[in-house]
């Protein structure tokens, strides 16, 4: 059976929509196939890079506010330079933060969240120890890398740690380590103390006992406070017969500039040591007194001409005066980049195997970074500053500015007992 043309195409187009009909077909009326031409191809902008996020998760409520406060500041200062520079990666840095309201339990939680919730890489910030021992156990059952601000418990970490680093404050008892050695160049022999009742004011207790107490010629006398104290008169009234040389409020963050107060009002002719408490908390109780032999502990190294122009810039953004939290929180986050691009991966073990091991070296502190497999610095010196009348070289007007006294000799890291 002959079946017609018209038929045959009109059969196709029911079958297929439509037939590449052969020059044998076509060729009798002399007309060429006809190509469906091709549409040109969309032009899509492609998708921006996600950020790499980093969780901040530090006191911004509660009596540990002062240093949370400073260091958010410096690490959201750090991250808007590395952003305004291109990122990292090529990929813009993006800071999530979070109180952790000095509660314990609840900043393991919040710890979760970021993980889980906003997918952060790393996370910075955690003060007090009992806020970094909770921290830390979610660091490393999670894999995340946290590094931790102000926590100096010895019993942070263990020797199995492997993604909770150390940065601003070394373990509590190593810090009396250095101060030992302060305590031997400028002949001291009559030391008082006032301990906090929590993991860091144990801590410190304990370093008094190893590295101090044990000193040749040297009494001490240690009193303990609850941690919300203000009223530390009776506590002192208690070494006021040892007529101390040296307090050391190290011990008992919330209370230092109070101790430094009351003693002074009882007539202690001694001198104070806190724990790294920012400059503005020993001002705004001390007032002009804190030139009057305030001593403190800090990483950063004033001397340095970087130091000066950063607070520089510091001081630009905010209006105030940078001390070493807002110091540590800059390194922080430049510390994070500098691993990220080093690996050249956003993976939080590879973040963490790089930072446990090289070695991160800043202007702004005393030493690098370097670390033990289980987290804790293995360079760390600590700087024992004063506080001198006037205001700092860079800009903010203040009633004082901080010198270096003291710097110590390389601190060794202990190991952990488990």
């Amino acid at each position: 059976m002959k079946i017609r043309r018209r038929e045959f195409i009109e059969t196709a187009a029911l079958i297929g929509g439509s037939v590449l009909l052969g020059s044998s077909l076509l060729g009798c009326a002399g007309q060429q196939p006809q190509k469906t031409p091709t549409p040109a191809p969309e032009k899509k902008t492609p998708a921006p890079e996600k950020p790499i996020k980093i969780g901040y998760l530090g006191p911004l409520s509660g009596p540990f506010t002062p240093w949370g406060d400073g260091h958010l500041k410096g690490a959201q200062m750090a991250v808007d330079e590395i952003n305004s520079k291109g990122g990292v990666m090529g990929r813009k840095l993006e800071l999530i933060v979070r109180d952790t309201k000095n509660n314990a339990s609840e900043s393991a939680t919040v710890f979760e969240e970021l993980v889980f919730q906003e997918g952060v890489v790393a996370v910075i910030g955690p003060v007090s120890s009992d806020v970094g021992l909770a921290t830390s156990r979610k660091a490393e059952e999670l894999q995340v890398p946290l590094l931790l601000h102000m926590a100096g418990s010895d019993k942070i970490l263990t020797k199995s740690s492997r993604y909770t680093f150390r940065t601003a404050l070394v373990a509590g008892p190593l810090l009396m380590q250095a101060l030992a050695e302060y305590i031997k160049e400028k002949g001291y022999t009559r030391i008082g103390a006032i301990i906090a009742d929590y993991a860091w004011g144990h801590s410190i207790k304990g370093g008094i006992e190893k590295y101090i107490s044990t000193l040749s010629g040297v009494e001490v006398q240690m009193e303990i406070a609850p941690v919300k104290e203000s009223d530390f008169t009776p506590y002192l009234r208690k070494i006021q017969d040892l007529n101390p040389e040296l307090v050391i409020a190290t011990g008992h963050p919330p209370g230092t500039a109070k101790i430094a107060r009351q003693g002074t009002e009882l007539g202690f002719k001694a001198k104070y040591i806190g724990p790294n408490i920012p400059k503005k908390a020993w001002e705004k109780i001390l007032g002009e007194d804190v030139t009057k032999g305030m001593l403190d502990f800090t990483p950063v190294n004033y001397n340095s001409p970087e130091f000066q122009e950063f607070a520089q810039r510091f001081y630009n953004k905010y209006k105030e005066e940078v001390d070493f939290a807002g110091t540590t929180g800059y390194v922080n986050i430049n510390h994070l980049a500098w691993a990220i691009e080093q690996t050249n991966s956003d993976e939080p073990k590879d973040i963490a195997n790089k930072i446990r091991g090289g070695s991160y070296s800043t202007p702004y502190f005393a030493y690098p970074l370097s670390y033990t497999q289980w987290g804790d610095q293995k360079e760390a010196r600590e700087v024992i500053i004063t506080f001198k009348p006037g205001p700092p070289p860079y800009g903010p007007e203040s009633i004082s500015h901080a010198e270096i006294e003291f710097i110590s000799p390389p601190i060794k890291p202990a190991e952990p007992e488990q």
